[in-house]
């Protein structure tokens, strides 16, 4: 294409550098292709139609990709709609895999008026309903069919939209009025660091102990020696009074504990690697509960993690801790 070599060369001139010959490269394209112009960089896009199909072929930068998207495809692609529309809601979930999320969900959408598609990104799932029309009629269906979805779900779904589950919680506990303290042992401070990753989460985390080792358990949390040698660091009541004692030491609402086995090493039968305790220490009372969770060293403590923060939004919302038959391990 004549007219984009012509602007390559043109970038070229303006910053004073040679252009190398290799550069004309990115002006080439196919026969009768309309070219889709590259604000940020020099390779151009175009898009083509072939056996009534169209091709559009952007370049790979994010950076220049996106706004040659959003000010030249996006438009082209609502223009070939004409009148109707495309609408969609994606709702959050955990605590379901892929296939028990589609089971739930069966029957709920009209092949006819909608559709669904799940994305799994662990350790949750993402439920995304789309639908078309015209405007008004598609987006009273969106509606409908995202209620009857709602209800489906019930506690599984805990956001919409690209929210994260640490932001719902740091909603949650500041819509309440509700102060938190970490106690972590095998998570390491990740559940702290997701916390404190949303910004104005000083409002209601008060601090963390990272407590690895059980003199640090002990000095720190005040979890008593016999606890430990009865039974042990990863055990209910251990949990327990980890949760207790960071509640108590920081003054909070709320403390939350977890201690478990990340591996690979260190497992037994009695207590295999992937057995995390979550505990949850309130006013009225401490609720502990025990997981048996799979898969490498990592993915054990984000798991973790997410089971821990899903204890936080339930506790804010009146629901049931999440039941642990869901982390089973896939052989058992």
């Amino acid at each position: 294409d004549a007219a984009s070599a012509e602007r390559i060369r043109q970038l070229f001139a303006a910053f004073s550098r040679e252009m190398p010959l290799n550069n004309l490269k990115q002006a080439l394209m196919p026969a009768g292709a309309v070219v889709i112009p590259n604000g940020l960089g020099t390779a151009p896009g175009y898009r083509v139609l072939h056996d009534a199909t169209h091709a559009v072929v952007l370049p790979g930068v994010p950076r220049e990709m996106k706004p040659m998207v959003e000010e030249t495809v996006l438009p082209w692609l609502r223009g070939l709609r004409g009148d109707e529309v495309y609408l969609s809601r994606v709702f959050q979930t955990f605590g379901l895999t892929e296939s028990g999320l589609d089971e739930l969900v069966a029957g709920v959408v009209d092949p006819a008026a909608g559709r669904l598609a799940f994305r799994a990104s662990f350790p949750e799932v993402s439920l995304r309903l789309v639908v078309h029309g015209r405007p008004d009629e598609a987006g009273a269906r969106l509606e409908a069919i995202s209620a009857r979805l709602r209800e489906r779900l019930g506690p599984h779904v805990y956001g919409e939209g690209a929210t994260t589950l640490e932001e719902v919680v740091g909603q949650l506990l500041r819509e309440r009025g509700l102060t938190v303290a970490l106690a972590e042992a095998c998570t390491g401070g990740l559940v702290a660091h997701r916390l404190t990753s949303v910004p104005g989460s000083s409002a209601y985390v008060r601090g963390a102990v990272v407590a690895y080792d059980n003199a640090a358990k002990q000095v720190l949390l005040g979890v008593r020696a016999e606890t430990l040698t009865a039974e042990g660091a990863v055990s209910e009541q251990a949990a327990a009074e980890m949760a207790a004692g960071a509640r108590r030491l920081l003054g909070t609402s709320l403390g939350l504990a977890a201690t478990g086995i990340a591996g690979p090493e260190g497992g037994t039968s009695a207590k295999p690697v992937g057995t995390v305790v979550i505990a949850l220490a309130s006013e009225q009372e401490v609720a502990t509960r025990r997981y048996q969770l799979w898969g490498t060293r990592d993915w054990v403590k984000l798991l973790a993690s997410q089971i821990a923060l899903d204890w936080l939004r339930r506790h804010a919302l009146g629901l049931p801790v999440i039941d642990s038959q869901l982390f089973r391990p896939r052989s058992s």
